[in-house]
């Protein structure tokens, strides 16, 4: 699949007037909804997602389709990769929650690739990505693949529906110490294990120190093998993005702030010393 989006921020004293004119547009209350989002590091050195033991049998068509697809992705370039899983705010977080067993839950694996150049479309990000949805173990699933927890954070999510067009308002949270939120290769330790409980959902301090909003406007293309229906997403997007001139202010985002690839191990290349003292001619 293919996404295709325009990005805009939102102020957080702007956010109910952008709730009513999305609401008007798109003839719809928003969908809310909050979801956690674990973040797991795949190894130097690529070797996909091979290993299906932990998952539950006989896939789907559709499923057995995109975990093959993904694995060929990840074989070529080792990336982030999220774990989603819906929750609720009474029943999920605070003191009185019940531990959550994730391998238990269904939820969503979701892989993005590196966005596409521009080429002469500077207000939109394009990117292939592959979703599998209600699958349980996933944290086993990228363990058994040598994937590593990174960390994780909350988004709270409104998003809203026009034909084939989801407009989507959200933001992050933090959810572990901030120390936890540093590069693996620049930490003393190795991260935690998710937690088995989440913090209130008052106490939570926002990502974004400002505590704006993000607007994605996505459309989707399933074959992203055919370039016309790429090129009409992007005429649709680019004529919403005409339609709310004035209301919201898109902006060209530099394709390196949605790169989630890690960085590849070179074979055989010798690591050369920082300082290098040169004796007298």
């Amino acid at each position: 699949m293919y996404e295709l989006f325009l990005t805009a921020l939102v102020e957080d004293a702007d956010f109910k007037a952008a709730c009513s004119v999305l609401s008007g547009l798109c003839g719809m209350a928003p969908w809310e909804s909050v979801t956690r989002v674990l973040y797991f590091q795949g190894p130097p050195k690529p070797s996909g997602i091979s290993n299906h033991s932990s998952l539950e049998k006989p896939f789907r068509k559709d499923t057995a389709y995109l975990l093959k697809e993904l694995h060929q992705s990840l074989s070529r370039q080792s990336f982030i990769i999220q774990a989603r899983y819906e929750i609720l705010k009474d029943r999920d977080m605070g003191p009185t929650a019940a531990p959550a067993d994730l391998d238990s839950t269904p939820g969503m694996l979701r892989w993005t690739d590196f966005p596409d150049p521009p080429h002469g479309r500077p207000n939109i990000t394009q990117r292939k990505k592959i979703e599998v949805w209600e699958q349980k173990k996933i944290p086993t699933l990228l363990s058994d693949n040598s994937y590593t927890f990174k960390t994780e954070n909350l988004e709270e999510i409104y998003r809203f529906y026009r034909d084939d067009i989801e407009y989507c308002l959200f933001r992050q949270y933090f959810v572990r110490p901030i120390d936890d939120y540093m590069p693996l290769e620049h930490r003393n330790t190795q991260p935690s294990p998710p937690h088995s409980t989440l913090p209130a959902w008052e106490s939570l301090v926002p990502v974004d120190s400002q505590d704006r909003w993000i607007l994605m406007v996505k459309a989707h293309v399933v074959q992203d093998n055919k370039p016309d229906e790429i090129r009409k997403a992007q005429d649709q997007l680019l004529s919403i993005r005409g339609e709310l001139d004035g209301v919201f202010d898109f902006r060209a985002i530099d394709r390196k702030v949605h790169d989630t690839r890690v960085a590849q191990q070179q074979q055989g290349v010798q690591v050369l010393p920082q300082k290098v003292t040169l004796g007298k001619v």
